[in-house]
């Protein structure tokens, strides 16, 4: 190992200066145990720091805690004075508890009778320990403290930027694409950006935005991490051009790709199913960060996706949010993209419903998405002439239901339909999930209520569910409109410097919120609003005594 001429010159500013206090961060990371590893320290004297890293071709974890101990001490002086911070409980635990001492009596063995690996190490150890007043100090892997943050991202970025097989015939692993050189721009740095969560209409026209927004106003470059979080954590990225988002205006879906499954914070190769059984992989998400020079992480996605940028933001990443989900259900915004073109899907379907219903006189019940919150049953039941609308603020009754039904008949009205939000559940009862794989998802009302207005009444009944028609599709002009304002909005976030804000639509000027205020809470339908009474004052019934 090479150091570099700071760490010199930092000896020798030091050397005979043993009545200050050093402090030491140290972190190991391995890609697999044995696998390539890297460690680092951090070591700090008053204003002065220093950082030190390394690497090996075949390792453990353990081994690169102890190599990063090792090499952060060997550069103190002796009779110095230390304070160690390492988020290894073994290695913390072992001189707090004096585990040594016992390994020693006992030849070097622990309490299971097992040999103690690394044993050269512990050995060094303990001889730098011996000539310094060394105290261990146990810090939180991910908490708040960002020196050892730092060091973490040290110790991996070693991994990855620095070859361990270089010398040793080993491959070198790669990242799945080449970064290209950093261009310099007015703002300084790179924008990232990622999609995360179920897909909508409209991604594509924020992705436009930002790279053409960063690219003719500030010549900044953008780099897209694929498949939303997932891409994130295992550096499967490139950089967008101009080019790349030509002609994708219209399109639906996402060219970046996006997924639901994958937190960073409990990360599975398979995806996630939501038991906190996974590996906490936000590490290797700061380290890719680093690769690409990112200097601001653009999310799009919905309450999900922001909750962990939020999170990322805690761990010093600057953070831009934008709003996205067909639900609307975010609190500080008034709309996000991807609403309207969902409503439309569904309009039109309602549409297409209503001849059926009328030439058979059943009564059809259209079930749509919106989660816990009922806009899109709202608004798609409004324009597409729904009977009655079932949402999850207004808890229905099966005999409300029936009421209106019979009063319509009564009327020469021989059909009804139905329109109800995936989330709405009876009065007393709760919502309906649908278990598979393991993971619960909303579903299954709309084909209930059918079942049970046929038992209630004579009249036939059939059940759609429209499902991920809603999210399909081209934008429409609205959400065209509104995802470009979007992205344009957080581009100059960036060249603002204004981060961890969620863009928003305040009336109708586009605005930023703190990340915390876009991520409290569900925005829902309020029972007592002038859309509900508008709907009730044409006659649509709620399923329920309003």
């Amino acid at each position: 190992m090479i150091f570099p001429a700071s760490l010199i010159n930092f000896r020798r500013g030091v050397s005979g200066m043993n009545s200050f206090e050093y402090v030491v961060y140290t972190d190991g990371s391995c890609s697999g145990n044995p696998g390539p590893g890297g460690w680092a320290a951090i070591i700090l004297l008053g204003e002065k720091e220093v950082e030190l890293s390394g690497k090996a071709a075949a390792t453990t974890n353990q081994r690169m805690e102890l190599t990063a101990a090792v090499e952060a001490l060997s550069h103190l002086p002796s009779g110095s004075a230390v304070r160690v911070y390492s988020d290894s409980a073994y290695l913390v635990n072992c001189f707090r508890q004096r585990w040594m001492d016992r390994w020693q009596k006992n030849g070097w063995r622990n309490s299971k009778g097992d040999a103690v690996v690394n044993r050269d190490l512990w050995l060094k150890l303990l001889e730098l320990t011996g000539k310094r007043s060394v105290q261990w100090h146990k810090v939180k892997g991910h908490g708040d403290d960002q020196l050892n943050a730092r060091v973490d991202r040290l110790a991996r970025g070693a991994i990855r930027h620095d070859c361990p097989g270089a010398g040793t015939g080993e491959s070198c692993p790669r990242p799945k694409n080449n970064q290209p050189s950093l261009k310099k721009n007015k703002a300084g740095g790179r924008i990232g950006i990622l999609t995360g969560g179920g897909d909508c209409p409209g991604l594509n026209a924020v992705i436009r935005a930002v790279v053409k927004g960063a690219a003719h106003n500030y010549g900044l470059e953008v780099v897209g991490f694929n498949n939303g979080f997932m891409g994130l954590v295992e550096n499967d990225a490139q950089v967008i051009t101009d080019l790349a988002v030509s002609g994708i205006l219209n399109r639906g879906g996402t060219i970046l790709g996006t997924s639901n499954r994958d937190n960073p914070f409990d990360y599975k190769p398979q995806g996630s199913d939501y038991t906190n059984t996974g590996e906490d992989r936000s590490a290797d998400a700061l380290v890719n960060l680093d690769h690409w020079g990112i200097t601001s992480l653009v999310v799009i996605g919905g309450d999900g996706s922001l909750l962990l940028a939020h999170r990322f933001s805690k761990l010093g990443v600057p953070i831009i949010g934008i709003p996205k989900t067909i639900d609307n259900d975010l609190p500080a915004t008034d709309i996000t993209f991807g609403f309207d073109s969902a409503v439309t899907t569904a309009t039109e379907a309602i549409d297409k419903i209503h001849t059926t219903a009328e030439s058979h006189h059943r009564v059809m019940v259209i079930e749509v998405m919106g989660r816990h919150a009922g806009w899109i049953a709202l608004q798609a039941g409004m324009a597409g002439g729904g009977d009655i609308i079932l949402i999850p603020e207004l808890p229905f009754d099966l005999l409300c239901i029936a009421d209106k039904i019979d009063e319509r008949r009564n009327r020469g009205k021989k059909f009804s339909i139905i329109v109800v939000a995936e989330g709405a559940f009876p009065a007393g009862g709760e919502p309906l999930y649908e278990d598979r794989s393991g993971v619960r998802r909303l579903g299954g009302i709309g084909l209930l209520v059918s079942r049970e207005i046929e038992k209630v009444i004579d009249m036939e009944s059939r059940a759609t569910v429209l499902g991920h028609l809603q999210r399909g599709g081209s934008p429409t002009s609205y959400d065209r409109v509104l995802a470009t304002r979007f992205g344009v909005k957080a581009v100059e976030l960036f060249s603002e410097k204004s981060f961890n804000r969620m863009v928003c639509l305040k009336g109708n000027s586009i605005g930023s919120v703190p990340l915390e205020e876009a991520v409290a809470g569900t925005k829902r339908v309020d029972p007592d609003s002038e859309q509900v009474r508008s709907a009730v004052a044409v006659g649509t019934s709620f399923g329920c005594r309003l």
